[in-house]
């Protein structure tokens, strides 16, 4: 009986040893190999003048404070389609979305959904948000105005009918702020007949 015990315990304990010295092993050779990888990395080129052996010159420096600066100023220019800088571009987005009826034989037909955003420049107005029920109403005259005008009677998704809707949209807008609207985003434009 105990012979029967015995050469299961044994197995145990040989695994148990192989296992601890297995990652005893493993954790000297990655020791190993980040302290080798890391001296490697460490090595620098001998410089030409004993003086400055491991030191950067003054000339190093003023050429790696140049690059930063010339990245940093790549990015600072930045610039949209309209020429104005980016870190300087809101967004002013309309609390509720446009509902226009369309008419047809003085019945409505179908009613169409608009999703608006304002892109403003730095030199519009600091009180533009106020501005919301002004906007609102120049945009809604002149969406009503292109319904009655057989606007949304043809295909919405066409580049014309996309293009005529924010070029009115924007003269409706520019109405009501004079300077500073950029651009009226059309987010969402739906149709649902009735």
């Amino acid at each position: 009986m105990i012979k029967s015990m015995l050469f299961p315990i044994v197995l145990i304990i040989v695994v148990i040893v192989g296992g601890v010295s297995a990652d005893f092993l493993r954790g000297n050779s990655l020791s190993d190999s980040a302290e080798n990888s890391s001296s490697s990395t460490s090595k620098k080129k001998p410089s030409k003048d004993k003086k400055d052996a491991g030191h950067d010159t003054k000339k190093d420096k003023k050429k790696k404070k140049s690059k930063k600066k010339n990245k940093k100023d790549k990015y600072d220019e930045a610039k949209d389609e309209y020429g104005t800088s980016l870190d300087k571009i809101t967004y002013m987005k309309f609390k509720r979305q446009f509902v226009v009826p369309v008419m047809n034989g003085g019945k409505i037909e179908s009613l169409v959904l608009l999703n608006l955003n304002l892109e403003l420049g730095a030199e519009a107005p600091g009180n533009a948000y106020t501005l919301e029920p002004k906007l609102r109403d120049s945009i809604m005259r002149e969406l009503l105005t292109l319904s009655h005008g057989g606007a949304f009677s043809h295909d919405l998704t066409s580049a014309e009918t996309y293009d005529k809707l924010q070029t009115s949209l924007l003269a409706a807008s520019e109405r009501v702020i004079t300077e500073g609207v950029k651009s009226v985003l059309i987010l969402d434009l739906s149709r649902q007949d009735q």
